[in-house]
């Protein structure tokens, strides 16, 4: 029997998932996506919020008992804004934030050929240049925010029709059955009832 000396482990003793994840980590799938996260990194960070707004978010929200079919319309609600609000952050991010944001970043780069003025008074004043770099880095998001919200509320309702079933219809109201009518005969053979009346007699 080998003893271990105090504070030493063997390497039976280590928990087993530590060669999976160093098996991970090692990979070049790995490797290659974080050159990707190091080189876009905007873009992996809107990544990363689509898998976790867009897909573990709703999993958790339609994972949630339902007292009744209030409940369950209320879940499939908010799982259909979750979706639909980290697939429009994505696009916006990918598609129309990454170009500005490197528009942005040239010619903040070189303000003095591409903003002169702009680039003497940040020079003698380093206030007014942090405050303009911060209203930069906002400045495309406040600007996007009422198309970002207008197009969530707009894909929120087809995802819910489409995954979540599709909303149920005013159901038509059964015809009403017209009233029977009496034969004919019976109709014209009414002599109490005319009596009655005051009909010929």
């Amino acid at each position: 029997m080998t003893i271990n000396p105090i504070g030493a482990t063997s390497s039976a003793a280590k928990p087993q998932f530590t060669g999976a994840v160093d098996k991970v980590l090692g990979s070049k799938a790995f490797e290659k996506v974080a050159e990707f996260a190091g080189k876009n990194s905007a873009t992996f960070n809107a990544a990363s919020s689509l898998v976790m707004a867009g897909v573990l978010r709703p999993a958790a929200i339609m994972a949630l008992p339902a007292k009744n079919e209030n409940d369950q319309k209320n879940k499939g609600n908010a799982a259909a804004h979750a979706i639909a609000s980290a697939v429009i952050g994505f696009a916006i991010t990918s598609v129309v934030m990454k170009p500005i944001s490197k528009g942005l970043g040239k010619v903040m780069g070189d303000t003095e050929k591409y903003l002169p003025k702009l680039h003497e008074k940040m020079k003698s004043n380093p206030a007014f240049e942090k405050n303009v770099n911060k209203v930069l880095s906002f400045g495309p998001d406040i600007i996007l925010a009422v198309p970002r919200a207008l197009l969530t509320s707009k894909l929120s309702g087809v995802i819910n029709k489409a995954l979540f079933g599709k909303k149920k219809g005013a159901e038509k109201a059964a015809p009403q059955a017209a009233p029977q009518q009496a034969p004919a005969a019976q109709v014209a053979q009414r002599p109490v009832l005319d009596n009655f009346k005051g009909g010929t007699k």
